[in-house]
């Protein structure tokens, strides 16, 4: 290898090495648009639905792929939920925290969110129930199998398949918990089914 590419490699390493870093010194960085406003503003957005609130999704996608991007051990922090979910859960949050940044009411979701994230890659499958197509990651499916099985739904049937079966356990979920039955693990199907303790 001769000196230009190693120069070139070092140059590389060092920029790598400050991305992963993310931060100055003393572990501060700049918060750039939607991020620094306070949470009363976002709540404000909202109620309105004006232009600000659309704003505030495009910059919560923005830095969930950076958090993805750069967060160790992580593949995709909200591997099933919507943005238009995660805006949701930030309302119910900024209610209690009017004064607290976006940022970090966002970063305090994240970590909630974390153990349930996707910490590999995954497979994308898709699901067609009444000729509406969805997709989901192969390791979602999964998981909600095994969290209907435990819960009773469902009977183990060793695969991973998104078969007659499945529909019906979760058509049967959906009608224990007052939910439209469609048998499709909607979000707040899976809302129900992740974020809420089994019996």
């Amino acid at each position: 290898m001769n000196k230009f590419k190693v120069m070139i490699l070092a140059m590389l390493l060092s920029v790598h090495s400050g991305l992963v870093r993310a931060a100055d010194d003393n572990g501060k960085f700049a918060v750039k648009g939607a991020g620094k406003r306070l949470c009363s503003n976002f709540l404000l957005a909202a109620e309105q639905k004006t232009t600000d609130y659309y704003l505030y999704g495009g910059w919560l996608e923005g830095y969930i792929s950076a958090y993805n991007r750069f967060q160790p051990e992580n593949y995709d922090a909200t591997p099933w939920q919507t943005t238009e979910l995660l805006l949701a859960l930030l309302q119910q949050d900024c209610e209690n925290s009017k004064d607290k940044h976006f940022l970090t009411v966002t970063n305090g979701l994240l970590k909630a969110l974390f153990p349930i994230r996707l910490p590999a890659e995954s497979a994308l499958v898709a699901i067609d129930v009444n000729n509406a197509k969805s997709y989901f990651y192969v390791e979602i499916l999964k998981r909600a199998k095994q969290r209907l099985i435990k819960m009773g739904y469902l009977q183990d049937v060793g695969n991973s398949d998104f078969d007659q079966a499945t529909l019906e356990a979760f058509k049967h979920f959906q009608r224990d918990l007052g939910l439209a039955q469609t048998g499709v693990p909607d979000q707040n199907t899976l809302m129900n089914l992740f974020l809420k303790k089994s019996g």
